[in-house]
């Protein structure tokens, strides 16, 4: 998930309640979220008005993605204005600690580290690690959802070839962490990386590099750029991530410590959400992106 930085500009939702956001501290009747706004397809920003988007305030441009779907969910489901604050990365936890947001709503992964400073929901995206690769590269009876591949099948598929990612993404680190430092001196290259996960996808489709890793629902969101040349690898994360790094396939909701109240309101309204639900919201926002970013 996501992990470093981005832009920033105030932003006002439109969910048929809407608010303004002038003080400088908020209370948990308004949920103020603080997001990028350019990170696909968690969030980011487009010149379409429709029922998936929010329009950023001030501005002829709108927000769409996961997070503002997620967003929107917690807005009817709790029946609270929201209001949305497009900041840079490393302006989230600050600006919750300063009360002028009472939530990051960001594909924000909880780890030790950010518990320091803030507290964290129940997870409202978990998922696996997949591949993105064209189907004619690989036999169609390896890597499939019944049969995932191991690490080691993966070290000798990858053996020679090149991965590629977007920038600023846990599937990026893997890359390197993972596959070009392998123990087994495979000769695994890490393409540049791109500015979005559509991008990196059309690398793969062009034979530029040959796989993505990423989250299940974006991986398989991307097969939609072409479904008769792209196709899911799946592979048995578990026996070669960290736990730390599996947690990075989470993400979960910031709140300021000690805001209990906010937390579990949020929780509760989360609980309500299934995972099927959770994947579907992300399979159908990665397709958006995929349709606008190319």
């Amino acid at each position: 998930m996501k992990k470093k930085i981005m832009l920033g500009i105030i932003a006002l939702s439109g969910l048929s309640m809407m608010t303004s956001c002038n003080h400088s501290s908020v209370s948990n009747d308004v949920l103020v979220i603080g997001m990028e706004c350019n990170y696909q397809p968690f969030n980011w920003t487009t010149s379409k008005n429709t029922e998936d988007t929010l329009p950023i305030d001030k501005t002829n441009e709108f927000a769409d993605g996961y997070d503002i779907a997620i967003a929107k969910y917690l807005s009817q489901d709790l029946k609270k204005e929201v209001v949305i604050k497009r900041l840079e990365w490393g302006s989230l936890i600050p600006s919750l600690n300063n009360d002028e947001i009472n939530m990051i709503l960001a594909g924000m992964t909880d780890t030790h580290e950010r518990r320091e400073s803030i507290d964290f929901t129940d997870p409202y995206l978990t998922s696996d690690l997949a591949f993105l690769i064209k189907t004619s590269d690989v036999d169609e009876s390896l890597g499939t959802k019944e049969k995932p591949m191991s690490y080691d099948e993966l070290l000798n598929l990858f053996d020679g070839k090149s991965l590629v990612c977007q920038s600023n993404v846990v599937g990026d680190d893997f890359i390197e962490t993972y596959f070009v430092h392998n123990k087994q001196n495979k000769a695994i290259r890490h393409s540049p990386a791109q500015a979005t996960y559509p991008l990196a996808a059309n690398d793969v489709l062009g034979g530029i590099s040959f796989a993505m890793p990423a989250e299940l629902p974006v991986v398989e969101a991307m097969t939609n750029l072409n479904k008769n040349e792209l196709r899911v690898l799946y592979c048995d994360y578990k026996g070669f991530l960290s736990s730390e790094d599996q947690n990075g396939l989470s993400v979960s909701i910031g709140v300021k410590k000690g805001n209990s109240e906010l937390k579990e309101e949020l929780n509760a309204s989360l609980a309500k959400l299934s995972a099927e639900e959770r994947s579907s919201m992300m399979a159908k926002a990665a397709t958006r992106s995929s349709e606008s970013a190319l």
